[in-house]
């Protein structure tokens, strides 16, 4: 006998198997149909359907009676299409500072109350920090993390500072009303600085990326170790990271004033 979490399991595969069996040279489906090609029971697939039609996933056809591809998966698919727009926009800048400062520098977004790499380029020095991408990192304690927040809407601050502001060395700020006035810094100065507060050792500098309505939607920085991060580069990185932000900026359709 399967358990709640293998029905779960088992109802989701189905719910994607239903979604997937859409084409664009078959692009409406009967639940007969459909029952037939996936091998479910009819019961089976209007149950699926028609929890897939709440959320807007499908919807179905008056006029043929048969189901399509609803609203909701274009929302998905647009979130998709802006992140590769961004990547192909901002790689070319992300390769051009890497070679002229030699630090390792990502393209970061907000996932899940935590920052994501979407791009990196290493730096070509012995000594420098290795990532990943697709890792995830918190985001009160990253310069890239620090810099969306501050730009986010406020409900999302209020969210983090719920979950609480783990600390992970002596320089993370725990404090929320503190973590409150690093955030009004960071909106000011258009940048944000992480000294040691994720990784003794490492200092990272973040700066916005804008889409074409303005909205911050990501974060270009540098990270190394702290003997290369003096406060005269720290400056230099800041200036050149908001330059670069709004030349990808300018490349996603937003007119810099």
């Amino acid at each position: 006998m399967k358990t709640e979490q293998e029905n779960l399991l088992s109802s989701v595969n189905n719910a994607l198997k239903v979604l997937r069996s859409f084409k664009m040279e078959q692009p409406q489906k009967g639940v007969r149909e459909l029952a037939d090609e996936l091998g479910l029971g009819k019961s089976s697939v209007q149950r699926i359907l028609a929890t897939l039609a709440a959320d807007g996933f499908v919807k179905k056809n008056k006029e043929t009676n048969k189901y399509e591809l609803g609203v909701s998966v274009l929302e998905l698919s647009s979130i998709v299409l802006g992140h590769l727009d961004l990547h192909n926009e901002a790689l070319p800048i992300i390769k051009s500072l890497v070679e002229k400062w030699t630090e390792t520098s990502h393209l970061s977004v907000l996932e899940d109350l935590q920052v994501v790499y979407l791009c990196k380029m290493e730096s070509a020095n012995s000594i420098k920090l290795t990532t990943h991408l697709g890792l995830h990192n918190p985001l009160h304690c990253t310069s890239s993390g620090k810099l969306l927040l501050a730009y986010s809407d406020p409900s999302l601050l209020e969210l983090i500072l719920k979950k609480g502001l783990d600390k992970y060395t002596h320089t993370t700020i725990t404090d929320p009303a503190l973590f409150r006035k690093e955030l009004a810094k960071i909106y000011e100065k258009g940048y944000s600085v992480s000294y040691e507060e994720l990784r003794m050792g490492v200092i990272s500098v973040s700066a916005p990326i804008r889409d074409h309505t303005g909205k911050v939607i990501a974060a270009i920085n540098f990270v190394g170790p702290s003997h290369r991060f003096s406060k005269q580069r720290i400056n230099l990185f800041a200036k050149e990271l908001i330059h670069a932000g709004e030349v990808i900026s300018e490349r996603l359709g937003y007119w810099i004033k």
